[in-house]
């Protein structure tokens, strides 16, 4: 029984989740496209068959689907979420080119531009996508990530400005025998201010480094009795337990921390750099782990997909009602936990998402993005045999993606446990 309540659990835990980020990443697409003028005809949270959908004053059709993994904002004059031109146009097309066209913001022939400019009004025209400024629409296609970092420093704004930030120092308390803060000759007492010149606020920041630092040598700035020293020390990869009790695998150089935490409570302004400078930092760690899997120093396993997702989306949602947890503690209270947890996971995912559809891949918004650069560089789009290309290159690229991480989690979550 329990476990099936914590799969419902774990699949309410996702569904909300996913929703929720969706929602506020087609939503920057939508609300700059409305600024632009571009009128939108559907907004979708999921995809396949429409369970809720009403239509505003302003035409737009907003649904709900059965299927929950994305979303999509579609514009006047498109076929499909992908921006690619309407029926009316592909109608004409015969079906040698219409196998040949790939479906995205660019348009693949520029024929279809010319059948579409045809057909249409001037007013109409004067609301679709494609015949707006080439500013306008490069900012309609990247307000989708924005917005998935904009939503990601408000939750961290609100959590830093009604809860505070509970800190501890960088001070170490003990140093375990054959480790490498060892043999680096770290001792307790000793404070870290930085490492490899970047500077360390917290402790934290200490695990952050060391995680993402394994088989690196390593410039430990440290203040011990009253002097300032370097301390030069390589992080060995080992298996250990993160906060939810999953095994990870991540660098260790054997301190440990003060038990002591501080909470510390910030001004609207303070709060606000706070929270910029957060989502900053995960951007950065981000970027850093993709480079070392890239240069072979992190291990692919690492990558997690839509099952990993969900296991700490239901992980995050039940983390008030953990075992370790007194049982003293009221319900509001666990319940508060819990809540702080899951929005702090959710603004976590919603900086990856935001990540990921930045990267220069042809379907999503950062390979449009590209696109839009070459044609304002060169002053026209890029040539219908390249786009064309890079579509499919991009596709390939995508799935691949989406089944290797997929199936890197049921390996880890499932095979592994098999097999163990």
């Amino acid at each position: 029984m329990d476990m099936i309540l914590g799969l419902l659990v774990t699949l309410a835990s996702f569904i909300v989740l996913l929703s929720f980020i969706v929602f506020f990443h087609e939503l920057g697409h939508f609300q700059v496209a409305r600024w632009c003028g571009v009128k939108v005809d559907v907004f979708s949270i999921g995809f396949g068959p429409v369970l809720l959908k009403r239509t505003d004053r302003h035409g737009t059709e907003w649904r709900v689907s059965a299927l929950p993994l994305g979303g999509f904002v579609k514009f006047f004059g498109d076929a499909g979420p992908a921006s690619a031109p309407s029926e009316e146009v592909n109608e004409e097309r015969s079906a040698e080119n219409a196998a040949d066209s790939p479906g995205m913001t660019q348009f693949p022939k520029s024929s279809e531009k010319d059948q579409l400019e045809h057909r249409l009004t001037a007013e109409e025209k004067s609301v679709c996508f494609h015949f707006k400024p080439l500013w306008q629409r490069a900012a309609i296609v990247a307000a989708g990530p924005m917005a998935n970092f904009v939503l990601a420093i408000a939750i961290f704004f609100i959590l830093l400005i009604s809860l505070g930030e509970t800190v501890r120092e960088a001070r170490i308390v003990a140093v375990e025998p054959d480790s490498p803060a060892a043999e680096a000759g770290f001792e307790a007492g000793d404070k870290v201010l930085s490492v490899d010149g970047k500077r360390v606020r917290d402790w934290t920041d200490l695990t952050q480094a060391v995680k993402l630092g394994t088989g690196e040598e390593l410039a430990f700035e440290v203040e011990r009795n009253n002097s300032v020293i370097i301390l030069m020390a390589t992080p060995e990869r080992r298996e250990m337990l993160d906060r939810y009790g999953n095994t990870v695998s991540a660098g260790f150089l054997g301190v440990s921390s003060t038990s002591d935490f501080q909470n510390v409570r910030y001004g609207p302004i303070e709060a606000m750099g706070k929270a910029i400078a957060r989502v900053g930092d995960m951007i950065g760690l981000t970027v850093k782990f993709l480079g070392r899997i890239i240069l072979g120093k992190e291990d692919f396993s690492q990558l997690g997909g839509p099952v990993k997702i969900a296991k700490y989306a239901g992980q995050s949602s039940m983390s008030g009602f953990d075992e370790n947890i007194p049982e003293e503690v009221s319900l509001g209270r666990r319940l508060m936990i819990s809540l702080v947890d899951f929005v702090q996971m959710a603004a976590m995912i919603s900086i990856s998402v935001g990540f990921l559809n930045l990267l220069p891949v042809p379907v999503l918004d950062g390979g449009h993005l590209v696109f839009y650069a070459y044609e304002a560089i060169a002053g026209k789009p890029l040539s219908e045999a390249v786009q064309a290309v890079s579509f499919r290159i991009g596709i390939v690229i995508l799935l691949f993606l989406m089944v290797f991480v997929t199936w890197n989690d049921i390996s880890q979550e499932f095979l592994s446990k098999l097999t163990g």
